[in-house]
């Protein structure tokens, strides 16, 4: 595996002028750890700010895919990890590893006990050290990240008022009580009582983010390329996870194939569901795909390697096969999944405008989108052969995306293959 090598000389002004985007709307993991960051006074070389939110996420490894899908009892539900897939156990993953490569120092921090996770974070926080801290996202107070890992940075406590400052994808400040916080800081997808601290500031040297953003693209291209984790659950990861989504699609005679895993009624309505706000409502949207396009025409310029900004266009042709994806899940011709696709969207768009002062209209959406699931439980808008052709076009798009990032990944690889 190679990477794209041509050199060309690039003005420090252009480096200047990528890591200036920042964090946008923090609406990453890795733009909250931008925030942290920034907290921290922590630099990239020469530019007197952080690394950009997308330069962090590329330095990660960036994107990924990942289809999976969850059963107990009669609960089911459908993974699609858009990001990497990392370790989050005993590392801190993503987050961590991004630190570790541009050599910010941080302290993993853990306890067994509430009482315990409290003292460390407020210890941290009076040392003027940023935590971030993992939580279960569904038990946040407010419209949760469709991911499977989630992290929100602790920025301070106040002591008059009794809470915590947090960022979690919005530019404003968001409260949360001392409660709030450690019940979400347990669950499903949240390490117990785990946070990291950003311990040190100081500037980021040119040579170690350069390093640190090769590693991240070699990362990306491995993983798409092999999978993840042990031999018997790579094709779960990677491009090997959308051929495997696409047929499943559609296929009647696999125990998980769609027809069979999710019925047409609630089953299939939140599935589809979530499989839209896992593709809209994780970044900027469109599978993350666009954050790893802005990091790759930033890597161009840091690497002088020209030959990225390419690879860049290719990533934002496939963010528009992800978005044609996400618009069959919910297509507007059938006007119940189009509310659906509605109100879930109103509902993003209220916190990122608002946080948590839009709490009584967002609960609103909530218990509307709870009305329509009742509603098509007793009776799906789409007939069987409705049903069938929906899935099909979902199907297509599914292909669509595999084809179009096959040739990215391709190109990115210096095509070797």
């Amino acid at each position: 595996m190679t990477l794209l090598s041509d050199s060309f000389d690039q003005c420090r002004e252009m480096r200047m002028d990528s890591v200036s985007k920042e964090a946008g709307k923090w609406r990453s993991e890795a733009g909250v750890l931008w925030s942290a960051l920034g907290q921290a006074g922590v630099t990239a070389a020469g530019t007197g700010k952080p690394p950009s939110e997308a330069l962090l996420f590329g330095i990660g490894g960036g994107i990924g895919l990942g289809y999976f899908v969850y059963e107990s009892g009669d609960y089911t539900s459908l993974f699609i990890a858009t990001r990497i897939t990392t370790n989050e156990t005993p590392q801190a993953g993503f987050l961590h590893t991004i630190c570790e490569r541009v050599g910010v120092k941080t302290e993993i921090l853990t306890a067994t006990s509430a009482v315990a996770a409290e003292k460390k974070l407020r210890a941290a926080l009076d040392e003027g050290q940023p935590v971030l801290a993992w939580v279960d996202a569904r038990k946040l107070p407010y419209p949760y990240p469709a991911a499977t890992y989630h992290a929100l940075m602790v920025s301070e406590y106040n002591e008059m008022q009794g809470m915590y400052q947090v960022a979690d994808r919005i530019e404003g400040k968001i409260t949360l009580s001392p409660q709030e916080l450690t019940a979400a800081r347990q669950g499903e997808g949240a390490p117990k009582f785990r946070g990291l601290a950003v311990t040190t500031g100081g500037e980021i040297k040119e040579n170690q983010l350069r390093i640190a953003m090769k590693q991240g693209i070699l990362d990306c291209v491995g993983q798409m390329r092999e999978g993840f984790g042990p031999s018997n659950f790579r094709s779960n990861f990677g491009l090997q996870a959308l051929e495997k989504w696409a047929g499943l699609l559609t296929d009647s005679k696999d125990k998980r194939g769609w027809p069979r895993f999710f019925p047409a009624g609630p089953r299939l309505f939140d599935t589809l569901l979530v499989a839209y706000e896992q593709i809209e409502h994780r970044g900027e949207g469109g599978a993350l795909r666009p954050l790893y396009a802005n990091y790759l025409e930033e890597a161009a310029s840091w690497l002088q390697q020209p030959s990225l900004v390419e690879v860049a266009e290719k990533f934002r042709a496939s963010a528009e096969r992800w978005r044609e994806l996400s618009a069959a899940l919910l297509p507007d011709d059938v006007p119940a999944l189009k509310e659906a696709r509605d109100l879930t969207d109103r509902r993003q768009v209220l916190f990122f405008e608002q946080g948590r002062a839009a709490q009584e209209q967002m609960q609103s959406l909530s218990a509307r989108l709870e009305e329509l699931r009742r509603q098509i439980g007793r009776a799906f808008p789409l007939g069987k052969s409705g049903t069938e052709d929906l899935l099909e076009e979902i199907r297509r798009r599914v292909v669509a995306v595999y084809q179009t990032e096959q040739e990215a990944v391709s190109t990115m690889s210096g095509g070797d293959g």
